[in-house]
């Protein structure tokens, strides 16, 4: 199966930036969202939905952005149930099980 990622981040090109590398180095497409979709998100939504990974190829990819400096809260695998959910459906879905896992007060 390919490898692919969509990863958002609207307000921090040198973030996106170190993704795409990190991604290309490693032969994984970067899938892009449409305009429409990423209205539907906050301002300063930053997410990563990752496709297509055996469990070593992600932990490696995810350590790869972690040397990199890189952490994404807002991150999933896709499954068969998110697969066809919007953009703004995934962001509300990861955003409460970060609350749920962190503490709705960020704690």
């Amino acid at each position: 199966m390919e490898r692919k990622i969509l990863y958002i981040n609207r307000k921090d090109a040198d973030r996106l930036r170190k993704v795409r590398a990190c991604a290309a180095v490693r032969r994984i497409r970067i899938m892009s969202a449409g305009e429409d979709e990423l209205a539907g998100l906050p301002e300063d939504a930053e997410l990563m939905k990752l496709c297509g990974f055996s469990g070593s190829e992600l932990q490696e990819f995810l350590s790869a952005l972690r040397r990199e400096g890189i952490r994404v809260d807002y991150k999933c695998v896709e499954t068969d149930v998110n697969r066809g959910w919007t953009l703004a459906q995934l962001y509300g879905e990861l955003a409460k099980e970060h609350a749920a896992m962190h503490g709705a007060n960020g704690g």
